[in-house]
């Protein structure tokens, strides 16, 4: 019997017996098999040779890994600090090598021989010469066969939660609420590194879904899926190595039970990795490679075995290594050892017949390029949002131009909301002040008609806190998700929901709520070629048009927004623009309806559109309100960049409320900015029209350029009649479109409408093609530039632009003593109205009060104003209110007082307006028309030096409500402040001096001190809020004010500690009296002391206490108002806080997740730093 058929003979049984026995003699006499024994968990432990050097000896340049490093870590190797850094993008994917059992990444990924070695993920001329802008690491983590006996051993769960750990923590991927992906991560997993890395992806929890989401390829090289195929050999070692580890006092690692055959856990384990791979939201691609080379665990444990008894099998064969998802695995024709080492990427005439590295090598990195190319590409859903994100939400598309052509910055991009509700009253005086209350000025006023009065703090509303939980209108807490945002034409609706993307994308505003933000133009619905009209064909027509792949990522998208669409943010510009088309049953209505009913959906409208029915009521409902006064002036330091002439424009603007009003509308302000430079040596305007009519002027003289009727160097020296000829029709163009739009109510202009308009045109003389010029004009806007010219619709800069216009149309028809053409839109008829008759008719309409203030002014301006205010007097008048008298105190407010034929009918129609003023205090106890800023100086003064007694506070409590006080008023009523009796009277006096910003003459100043010692109350915080925030206050009127924080009152003691809050010419007894009231009684007035410490930096010791003492108040307003006093103090003592620093950390950590204290003990100090 030859040496084949005798190893056939030999049973199993007699094969296991003669197998113990030796290598129980072996175990005893020959320790250093451990390393060839522990093969059979890991083949990555038997390299081809170990060779005896030195660490430094050990590693190659190319080769950063260090020898050995205890404990779990991650290692970049490529690029290192080392490698020349690249001109171009960085890197945007990680890919991180995972080791098996019993070894470390140096061996691992190291391959040894011929005197040289090779770490083919760190060599520049391996793995990193295939793939771009990656960076490579590996990671370590105790995989030792033999471990401590004295400690309890890690479970694989245990060393999957490591893995991510610190995976999480050395890369920076951070838990995110939003679902957003962090740098795509691709993992390498060697053998039962593989089944570790498994366990971390399927037992991921919140903390590390971050990682989870990051992981987006996989290749495993020979991963034992379903165990190995030398279990029974494994069974046999598994005695050995056990009474190995005992003779060392150590224990075998229970991760070799891994090696043996498949458990139910590792089936199960298997399963929810493929379904976890498969999850369409976060899917990630696999790739398992197995081998071809055959391994002889015997014959590593005694090499002199005959063939018959060396059992060459695959170690992780094909159907061990293979995966259900994993269509193709792919073969390396290689041993189980060499499975993850590579000698060179390409063979040459050198290597030995055979030599498959090439090849291998190739396959490998080719699987790893392959997955790096579907990464960047995406999932369809992730080229849909990086497709709108970098191909829809263009620059050129989210660009806000300003007059100029300049682009605006959007953190230029004021746009300010504010809830349409009315505000509740407060339930304690402190919860609201008349600082922070809007203007209670006159509904007629300018401010209001514009809607740019500054509402209350309550109702105010930022962009990024949009959709922050609130109360209803119940008192109900509600987290809005439907939200409805009203705002008239050219206050910048547009803007904002360019804003909204812009910093989404940017800035990552509402990230932990929405995945992506659709931007919807309603208008554009109107033009659809699509015969349909579904969130399909809105993809596929408005986003994704140019996509190679649209139908892939078309449906994906549907799929996300129709399963979770409270993800998916929709943005629906400009509801008004598409209203008429929502009658009727058809599928656009339909459509709009089911977009609009979306359950996260903001919505832009102009006021008097209402949702159409059957749409859900939104949760709120705001309305866009001009500029803060605040970014009036960063507006303006951002335009010019002279600090002179940002003075000159404040100085202007706070000498002309109604200017100032004016330009808190966007465009408005950026008229003027663009219109200034031509002030330069010149009067400036004293008016609303004079203002409108320099920035026409300066509108046509760009406008004329852009039409080719003169170069710029011709207009820069033209005179005004010049310019006025270069343009004539189309002035008259303008005009008759904005008196048409406003006599029908009308503020978009479709083509429709001018199709009915062009008979007038025509009539008029004009030669110009309507459409064609329209779109050339700086006045007007599209609201779809896309489109042709034809097709667009057209709006004008702001309503008081098309005003303004209108009222140019109506003054030319006035002095050339022709009727008006009035044409009805609805049907097309055309009236011929005498200018004088509209007048009658239209005088006391409040649609055209801002029409007939610029038509006076117009008029003035051709000193023809005399005619038309005697027209204004006659009949019809109303004789029973005052609106007749705010008509004419409107139109009087824009003709510039001069001497002129106007002169004296000016003076007879202040002299009536005094008297309704008179009658008004009289009447109703109260004057509606002193509130109104256009209410002339003269008249004002005058009315109160007339007033009887009584009248007195009637009419300097109206005054007082005004933003601004005319100084003439001031001068009339304060020198009643030392003598008057009547403590109203006093108290209104008071109450408008608080606005005089200017310094006050000293006589005033120690007329309001004096008052600080009335008897009164009421007086006496009036007169402390009259002196609050002055410069100019003496020592002694301090003390004055000190001595207020003994009060009776709690109004007052307040008042007072407001007046001293903030200022730096305190005295140290100033500062122990309002320390006093940390005591106080008053809650209120007890928080009210602790602001006022807020940033101070000459507390003393006992004041610091004070305040610490205030962290265990049982008034959770009031601990909050300690901790915010406490943080701007840079240095406390251990004494001050030790009693109170375990209600700080909690109030703290109650207060916000943002803010973090940080409490560092050194030499009896702790420093307190907030973020």
């Amino acid at each position: 019997m030859n040496l084949a058929n005798a190893g056939q003979a030999v049973s199993l049984a007699e094969w296991r017996t003669v197998f113990y026995l030796i290598l129980a003699g072996t175990i005893i006499t020959c320790p250093w098999l451990l390393r060839t024994l522990r093969t059979l968990a890991h083949a990555d432990a038997a390299p081809q040779r170990r060779p005896e050097r030195s660490a430094r000896q050990t590693h190659s340049a190319h080769d950063p890994t260090p020898s050995f490093q205890r404990g779990a870590h991650l290692r970049q190797v490529y690029p290192t600090k080392d490698e020349p850094e690249d001109d171009g993008p960085g890197p945007d994917i990680d890919i991180i090598a995972i080791h098996g059992l019993d070894t470390n990444s140096e061996k691992t990924w190291t391959w040894r021989g011929n005197g040289r070695k090779v770490n083919w993920l760190a060599d520049p001329d391996m793995l990193p010469s295939r793939v771009e802008r990656v960076r490579i690491f590996t990671y370590d983590w105790p995989a030792d066969l033999l471990q401590p006996s004295d400690l309890v051993q890690k479970t694989e769960d245990e060393f999957a939660v490591l893995l991510f750990e610190d995976i999480r923590r050395e890369l920076q991927i951070t838990s995110d609420s939003a679902g957003r992906k962090g740098r795509p991560i691709l993992f390498i997993a060697s053998c039962l590194g593989g089944i570790i890395l498994m366990k971390a992806l399927v037992g991921a929890g919140p903390i590390y879904q971050s990682v989870r989401r990051a992981t987006r390829g996989i290749v495993f090289l020979a991963t034992p899926f379903r165990g190995t195929s030398f279990q029974d050999v494994a069974n046999l070692a598994e005695p050995g190595l056990n009474a190995w580890a005992w003779i060392r006092g150590r224990e075998v690692i229970k991760l070799l039970a891994t090696v043996k055959e498949p458990t139910l856990d590792l089936v199960k384990l298997v399963q929810d990795f493929t379904s976890l791979c498969q999850d369409k939201d976060n899917p990630c691609q696999v790739s398992t490679f197995y081998e071809k080379g055959k391994t002889s665990l015997p014959s590593k444990v005694f090499p002199w075995l005959p063939a018959w008894l060396r059992q060459e099998k695959l170690l992780v064969d094909e159907s061990s290594a293979a995966l259900d998802m994993v269509l193709q695995p792919l073969p390396l024709s290689r041993t189980h050892v060499m499975m993850n080492k590579f000698a060179h990427r390409e063979c040459t005439e050198k290597c030995k017949k055979g030599c498959t590295e090439s090849e291998d090598f190739g396959r490998v990195c080719g699987k790893i390029e392959e997955m790096l190319r579907k990464i960047r590409e995406g999932s369809p859903l992730e080229q849909a949002d990086v497709w709108i994100r970098d191909r829809y939400y263009t620059p050129d598309r989210l660009k806000i131009e300003r007059l100029s052509g300049d682009m605006l910055p959007m953190d230029r991009c004021y746009i300010n909301l504010a809830i349409v509700v009315e505000a509740k009253k407060s339930r304690h005086p402190e919860e609201g002040s008349e600082k922070d209350a809007a203007s209670h000025t006159s509904p007629f006023s300018l401010a209001a008609r514009l809607k740019v009065e500054t509402p209350e703090t309550s109702i105010q509303v930022e962009l990024r806190s949009l959709f922050d939980q609130r109360k209803d209108s119940n008192g109900q807490t509600i987290q809005p998700r439907r939200i409805l945002i009203r705002g008239r034409a050219g206050v910048g609706k547009t803007t904002l929901c360019k804003k909204m993307v812009h910093d989404f994308i940017n800035y990552g505003t509402w990230k932990g709520l929405f995945d992506r933000v659709l931007w919807v133009p309603l208008r554009r619905l109107k033009g659809w070629p699509a015969a349909l009209y579904n969130l399909e064909e809105l993809f596929s027509y408005e986003y994704f048009a140019q996509h190679r792949n649209r139908i892939a990522i078309i449906e994906e998208l549907l799929r996300v927004v129709e399963s979770n669409n409270k993800r998916t943010l929709f943005i629906l510009d400009g509801l008004d623009e598409i209203s008429q088309h929502l009658d009727g049953n058809n599928q656009k209505s339909d459509f709009v309806q089911h977009l609009l009913n979306q359950s996260s959906v903001i919505i832009t409208t102009r006021p008097h559109v209402l949702l159409p029915a059957g749409v859900h009521s939104p949760d709120l409902e705001l309305e866009t309100i001009g500029f803060y006064p605040h970014q009036v002036k960063e507006y303006l330091q951002a335009t010019f960049a002279d600090p002179k002439r940002v003075e000159d424009v404040q100085s202007y603007l706070q000498a002309h409320q109604i200017i100032q009003d004016l330009v808190r509308i966007p465009i408005q302000l950026d008229a003027l900015c663009y219109t200034w430079d031509t002030f330069n040596g010149k009067i400036v305007p004293q008016t609303m029209t004079a203002i409108y009519k320099a920035i026409e002027e300066s509108l046509w003289k760009k406008d004329i350029v852009r039409l080719e009727k003169r170069t710029s160097g011709q207009i820069r020296i033209a005179r005004r009649p010049e310019i006025s000829n270069s343009i004539k029709d189309e002035v008259h163009l303008l005009e008759i479109l904005a008196f048409t739009g406003t006599y029908n109510d009308l503020i978009d202009f479709e083509p429709r409408h001018r199709d009915a308009m062009s008979e007038l045109l025509n009539s008029a003389g004009t030669n110009l093609l309507f459409d064609e010029t329209l779109g050339q004009l700086s006045f007007l806007r599209t609201s779809d530039p896309s489109s042709n010219d034809r097709d667009r619709n057209y709006h004008f800069l702001h309503l008081t632009f098309q005003e303004y216009f209108a009222a140019r149309y109506f003054v030319r028809q006035w002095k050339a003593k022709q009727s008006l053409n009035c044409l009805q839109l609805s049907d097309g008829d055309c009236s011929n109205i005498e200018p004088a008759t509209f007048l009658q008719e239209h005088k006391y309409d409040p649609r055209y009060d801002i029409f007939w203030r610029f038509v006076a002014g117009l008029l003035d301006a051709d000193r023809e104003a005399l005619s038309f205010f005697q027209t204004i007097e006659k009949e019809p008048r109303d004789l029973l209110g005052p609106t007749h008298q705010r008509l004419v105190m409107h139109c009087l407010s824009e003709v510039e007082r001069k001497e002129s034929t106007f002169t004296k009918l000016r003076v007879k129609l202040e002299n009536q307006l005094e008297q309704w003023l008179l009658f008004e205090c009289d009447f109703t106890e109260s004057s509606s028309l002193a509130r109104e800023m256009e209410c002339p100086e003269q008249v004002l003064a005058n009315a109160l030096k007339q007033a009887p007694e009584d009248a007195r506070p009637i009419l300097l409590e109206s005054l007082s409500i005004r933003t601004a006080v005319p100084s003439s008023v001031i001068n009339v009523a304060s020198p009643w402040l030392s003598e008057c009796a009547s403590k109203r009277l006093c108290i209104a006096i008071l109450r408008i001096l608080r606005h005089q910003h200017k310094g006050l003459p000293d006589t005033i100043l120690q007329g309001i001190a004096a008052r600080l010692e009335d008897e009164n109350g009421n007086v006496r915080q009036a007169a402390i809020a009259a002196l609050q925030g002055r410069a100019d206050l003496t020592e002694k009127m301090l003390q004055g004010i000190a001595a207020r924080l003994e009060d009776e009152y709690w109004n007052v003691r307040q008042a007072a500690i407001g007046a001293l809050q903030g200022r730096a010419d305190l005295t140290e007894k100033m500062l122990e009296g309002i320390a006093v009231r940390l005591e106080d009684e008053d809650r209120v007035i007890r928080r009210t002391a602790i602001k006022a410490f807020q940033g101070r930096a000459d507390l003393t010791e006992k004041m610091l206490k004070g305040i610490a003492a205030r962290l265990e108040h049982k008034d959770g307003n009031v601990r909050r108002a300690a901790i915010e006093a406490l943080i701007n103090q840079a240095v406390l003592s251990l004494d001050i806080l030790s009693p109170y620093v375990k209600p700080l950390y909690k109030a703290l950590l109650q207060k916000s997740f943002k803010e973090h204290l940080f409490c560092i003990s050194a030499d009896a100090v702790i420093v307190i730093v907030i973020f």
